[in-house]
């Protein structure tokens, strides 16, 4: 069929039906196009949530080594001070430790009376009273050494007396507490 051979009234009116069917079409398919539109944006906006997610993951996995690092550095600190503030009290090998001090200061363990611990924040005190009897010089080095061992040791209540007999190797005798100090691991659980 030629558009030319009709009458001029049916070349409009295939025009104007021809473009309602446009307008009709256009008005049918025009919101799943907007749908599409914005189910597009939506997915957009979401890719680039993902990319940046997956950016952020490659950063950290980038960094994953020094992470394990510094875990393997502060594990190793947490060592380096678990035998400063152990999570035991130790009492033998702080005994033992303690006597053989005494022994090289020349002194003589007389009284090794552990006390209860005590709870204090995140650690515990674990007081020990002691009678020692010797020189007051070798008292002032066995404080000397205490004060060079690897864990914390606190003396107090520190009473000193002259010994009354006549035995220069002996001439003080001295009763103290030395409290060490416990890690409550449980504190953290």
């Amino acid at each position: 069929m030629n558009l030319k051979s009709l009458p001029f009234w049916g070349q409009m009116l295939v025009a104007v039906v021809f473009a309602m069917g446009i307008v009709l079409v256009g008005y049918k398919v025009w919101p799943g196009f907007t749908e599409m539109q914005m189910k597009t944006e939506t997915m957009q906006s979401q890719l680039s949530d993902l990319e940046r997610e997956i950016r952020q993951g490659q950063a950290i996995e980038a960094k994953l080594p020094e992470f394990e690092a510094e875990i393997a550095s502060l594990q190793a600190k947490l060592g380096d001070l678990l035998l400063i503030l152990p999570s035991e009290p130790e009492a033998g090998e702080l005994l033992r430790w303690v006597k053989n001090l005494a022994d090289q200061s020349n002194l003589e363990l007389q009284i090794w009376s552990p006390g209860a611990l005590k709870k204090v924040e995140f650690y515990k005190e674990y007081p020990v009273h002691l009678n020692i009897e010797g020189t007051y010089h070798d008292l002032g080095m066995f404080f000397d050494r205490i004060s060079k061992y690897s864990r914390i040791i606190n003396i107090n209540g520190v009473d000193i007396a002259k010994l009354g007999r006549n035995d220069p190797t002996k001439t003080i005798k001295s009763s103290f507490t030395a409290t060490t100090f416990v890690y409550d691991d449980r504190e953290g659980s």
